[in-house]
């Protein structure tokens, strides 16, 4: 499954402090002053557009419920901004597609937003031609991760990772989830610059604590 980034804005409210889908049995907490907005495309993270036909696509539009997140309580939030001065990102369900339901693992799910394993090879590359400056400025690190087990049989993978961009170093905050039967994706994703993350990350885990998931069906 190929990862891609995509910045969408939406428009919310900055007094809603939960996030819900009942249907879906997800639930997130935001601090104080956090918007939040639905957005109504489809985010293609984890996806070829290019392999999408407008049929699959009209079925997107159906099957995924995205709500966007921010921290600057923006009308017009970022929903998913890496190079924002404030946390920003998405909480996401969506059914997955025949084609990906059949093939998609716990592994894949490291890779929906930045491709993780290929990011580290290319680090580790850089490493070896030249140790100094690439641990110095690392184009890729990774800081968390660890597996995740709730509820019903939800499972999946938590991540923190940075990575140096055309606009600086960003950082990454990613949760990224399957049900028992391994056909709904749940996702909570949030970036903002390093510096950023250093000044709010305590925020970031906060929210990132109180994504729940308690699937319905």
């Amino acid at each position: 499954m190929a990862g891609a980034l995509l910045l969408v804005s939406a428009c919310g409210s900055a007094s809603d402090k939960y996030v819900t889908n009942k249907s879906a049995g997800v639930y997130v907490r935001l601090p104080d002053g956090w918007s939040q907005a639905r957005v109504q495309e489809p985010l293609l993270i984890g996806l070829d557009a290019r392999q999408l036909s407008p049929e699959m696509y009209s079925l997107l539009r159906q099957i995924d419920w995205l709500t966007g997140i921010d921290a600057s309580g923006n009308e017009k939030p970022d929903v998913f901004n890496p190079a924002a001065q404030q946390p920003n990102g998405f909480i996401q369900v969506r059914q997955l597609l025949p084609e990906e339901a059949k093939s998609i693992s716990t592994n894949d799910l490291r890779d929906l937003v930045v491709p993780i394993d290929q990011s580290q090879a290319a680090q580790d590359e850089l490493v070896r031609k030249d140790p100094v400056s690439a641990r110095l400025q690392p184009a890729f690190l990774l800081i968390l991760e660890e597996s995740v087990k709730k509820a019903n049989g939800v499972h999946g993978v938590h991540l923190v990772y940075q990575l140096s961009t055309s606009t600086g170093l960003v950082t990454f905050d990613q949760t990224s989830l399957l049900d028992s039967q391994q056909t709904v994706l749940y996702q909570l994703v949030m970036t903002c610059t390093a510096l950023c993350y250093a000044q709010y990350g305590s925020s970031v885990t906060s929210v990132q604590h109180s994504f729940t998931v308690n699937p319905t069906t």
